[in-house]
């Protein structure tokens, strides 16, 4: 009989490798199961912000692929409607104690073999090239049955962790596979070379093509950079949007648009992904196991970075799945304290981050958002407070609800009162009344609201539904002003 391991890990990206190694370095006997040989290819933005360095260097995987000289990510221009509102310091990098002040883009196919190869020195066992393709339970085991090339190949273990990604066979398996297209982002990425950027300037693109979601240029050094295109699925469903000419698309303007990126070609074939965003995160675990990564929806709703969150998912889960294995238990009540952890963690962010998400689904008020976007960038680019803030809804390191809510109310009351000052000084002087974007900001949304409403009628209404059930989520948690990501999880390491 083939030996039964405490723990099998189903997948060996970044939230597999982190399981793998948590769980060995623990003494946890633990098995990885990859699909795939390493290294290899992988559809991601491949950015990893300051809390994923942070975190890979307290598991001394960092200085490894720092060997390589990557492209620290300080800057950042956004352009709207090919128009660049902003370009400064990405506002909130540097401004943490113990954060890095930069970003890397590491190639997926880089980091992952980094990541796998610092969980087999740790001790976890290894099995690349194995597809699994069922999962059961029977008697407080779990059976892995699957292909290894032409060979069936079986394992065993007391517990399972699916961290095998979007289409998990452990998901699946345990009935927890999610595929909501209100929380399911579609994308295309590629990388291309002849990218003249002076620093490590990434470049953001919003514009009514591309919404909800974002077109991207990611530096790297030597002139190449990862570029890709990202919508919500629904969108793309319900527009009858091919993505393939939406990537096409994108780097035309993008050569148009860019300074930098005029002489751009293509130096791989551009492929495509899905990612399920944290809005789909149900229960995960179940009996026998629990979900990592983005098996359970550990992704960023505004963003779409998953790297960090699906590390950060497998140092929580590893914890609760250690103390399993010594107890003897596999049971779903005692897994559950997995799903505390996680809430107590993400959820006072990330429960926000999807509302935004949920608010800016409807296509209909694209414009409206595009306005009110490019002028928080020009006031951005002003005021380093409202920068830092306000920011934080798109990838920021510190997300704090009612600190921004309360600086967004501030700025509106004051450009009505500077507005209504202007109107009345203009009244007084005999001239038309000018200069209220305000009034201008409620006309575009009261336009997009109806179109909205006589477009399909139900769907608004689910539409509106859905906001409200979210913004009922994200008021419970507001008296929490902290965000738990700051500090990370330094006390999850060993």
């Amino acid at each position: 009989m083939k030996p039964i391991y405490d723990v099998a890990v189903v997948g060996g990206g970044p939230a597999g490798a982190v399981m793998g190694w948590a769980l060995a370095k623990r003494g946890v006997g633990v098995i990885m199961l990859e699909r795939e040989q390493f290294p290899r290819e992988k559809v991601c933005g491949d950015f990893v912000e300051p809390r994923g360095l942070r975190l890979l260097g307290s598991m001394g995987c960092l200085s490894a692929l720092e060997m390589s000289r990557p492209l620290p990510i300080t800057h950042v221009a956004m352009f709207l409607q090919s128009v660049c509102e902003y370009r400064g310091r990405i506002p909130t990098y540097g401004t943490i104690s113990g954060l890095p002040p930069h970003g890397y883009i590491v190639p997926r196919h880089d980091l992952d073999a980094h990541l796998f190869e610092c969980a087999r020195r740790a001790g976890a066992s290894v099995m690349e090239g194995c597809r699994v393709t069922a999962v059961t339970s029977s008697a407080g085991t779990m059976t892995l049955t699957g292909r290894r090339g032409t060979t069936s190949t079986t394992v065993r273990a007391r517990l399972v962790v699916g961290a095998d990604g979007t289409h998990s066979i452990v998901a699946k398996a345990a009935g927890l596979l999610h595929d909501d297209p209100r929380h399911v982002a579609v994308s295309q990425r590629a990388y291309v070379d002849g990218v003249g950027v002076e620093n490590g300037e990434a470049a953001i693109f919003f514009d009514r093509d591309l919404f909800p979601g974002y077109g991207w240029m990611f530096p790297m050094s030597g002139g190449r950079a990862n570029v890709g295109v990202g919508i919500l699925s629904e969108t793309r469903a319900r527009l009858g949007i091919s993505v393939s000419a939406l990537f096409q698309a994108f780097l035309d303007k993008l050569r148009r648009q860019h300074p930098g990126c005029a002489r751009i070609r293509l130096v791989s074939k551009p492929l495509g992904g899905i990612v399920r965003t944290y809005g789909c995160a149900g229960p995960n675990h179940f009996t026998g196991g629990v979900l990592v990564g983005d098996a359970g929806c550990f992704v960023d709703p505004m963003t779409g970075e998953g790297i960090t969150p699906a590390m950060e998912s497998a140092l929580i889960a590893s914890s609760v799945v250690a103390d399993a294995v010594a107890e003897g238990r596999s049971d779903a009540a005692y897994l559950s304290a997995y799903e505390d952890r996680f809430r107590e963690y993400f959820d006072p962010t990330l429960r926000y981050v999807d509302f935004c998400a949920a608010v800016m689904r409807n296509w209909h008020l694209r414009d409206f958002w595009l306005r009110v976007v490019a002028r928080g960038c020009r006031r951005a680019a002003e005021e380093g407070e409202f920068a830092r803030v306000a920011s934080a809804a798109f990838g920021g390191l510190n997300v704090q609800p009612i600190n921004i809510l309360f600086h967004l109310w501030v700025h509106l009351i004051e450009d009505i009162s500077g507005s209504g000052a202007r109107v009345l000084l203009d009244a007084l002087s005999g001239r038309m009344p000018s200069g209220l974007p305000w009034l201008d900001d409620v006309w575009t949304f009261s336009e997009g609201w109806s179109r909205s409403v006589f477009d399909d009628p139900s769907w608004h209404a689910e539409w509106t539904g859905d906001v409200l059930q979210k913004w009922a989520l994200v008021a419970s948690r507001l008296h929490i002003v902290e965000d738990p990501r700051r500090h990370g999880l330094q006390h999850a390491l060993v």
